[in-house]
């Protein structure tokens, strides 16, 4: 399984060893996307946040390619930042399960509203910390979304390019909600 990791910054230089414990954990048996965090547990959060504007749309390109090639996202929420806040929302966006870890008495208020099957929001601590993240790789092995190739009309197409350009929906979000509202309506399928 490919992971993301990701934290803000200002969290990890405060907690370098416990980040590194959790990037250690994740890349057991996974491949790990990008090695920020694992950086910043060295102390060079300074020079990140000094970086020039090119450096950041860099970064802002990569952690974006990150998400788009994850299975799974997994996000530390612990500190408030509206980066992390962002991440998570393009992983839902793009249908990748979302791991949102908090330390124990972090509390994401705002994350609990989220309703989506995808959204795991999990509490941890440094003693519980590789029992709760294998649990939570558990979980969303289940969530994972599988690619599924099909040719269309171009008159499907058509109207599929017209409904993301204007309902700024992307064409696969748009079927999976239809095939999602008929698979409720299917009281044969629910049986």
């Amino acid at each position: 399984m490919k992971i993301f990791f990701i934290a803000s910054p200002r969290a990890v230089i405060k907690e370098p060893d416990l980040f590194k414990k959790i990037a250690k954990v994740l890349s057991k048996d996974n491949k790990m996307l990008g090695e920020m965090v694992l950086e910043w547990t060295k102390g060079d959060v300074e020079d990140f946040y000094a970086g020039t504007h090119e450096e950041r749309i860099e970064h802002y390109k990569k952690t974006m390619d990150y998400v788009k090639k994850a299975d799974v996202v997994v996000v530390d929420v612990s500190l408030h930042s509206m980066s992390m806040g962002y991440i998570v929302n393009k992983g839902l966006e793009a249908s990748k399960p979302v791991i949102a870890l908090y330390k124990r008495g972090n509390d994401p208020y705002f994350f609990s509203g989220i309703q989506d099957q995808k959204l795991q929001i999990v509490a941890y601590d440094e003693n519980n910390v590789e029992k709760v993240l294998a649990g939570a790789l558990n979980n969303v092995s289940g969530l994972m979304d599988v690619r599924f190739n099909f040719f269309v009309s171009p008159k499907i197409l058509n109207y599929l390019d017209w409904v993301a350009q204007k309902r700024m929906v992307p064409r696969s979000v748009f079927l999976r909600d239809l095939i999602e509202k008929e698979m409720r309506k299917d009281k044969e399928f629910r049986q």
